[in-house]
């Protein structure tokens, strides 16, 4: 009964624990910055548009799908293909 007891405290230990860690951790900071979810778009900082090295490369504008219908089962295979490309600077 001694074990019985031991492991019930340790159990209770390991969720406690568990729970404190798991727990988010917020400084004064955070609370002044609005979050805001992303929806894929590239953030940067408000002075990094002025500057005059800027990098251009292609990429996706539209995002597609290619499925393949196997006719004999009627199993569909499906890929994500780009539909559009475009040119983006940063």
């Amino acid at each position: 009964m001694k074990h019985h007891s031991y492991i019930k405290s340790l159990q209770a230990m390991l969720i406690t624990m568990a729970l404190l860690v798991s727990a988010p951790v917020f400084s004064k900071e955070s609370e002044d910055i609005s979050v805001k979810p992303l929806d894929g778009e590239l953030v940067l900082p408000d002075d990094y548009n002025k500057a005059e090295d800027k990098k251009c490369m292609t990429v996706c504008d539209q995002w597609g799908e290619d499925c393949i219908i196997n006719p004999r089962t009627g199993s569909r295979k499906c890929r994500r293909v780009c539909k559009s490309f475009t040119e983006e600077c940063f």
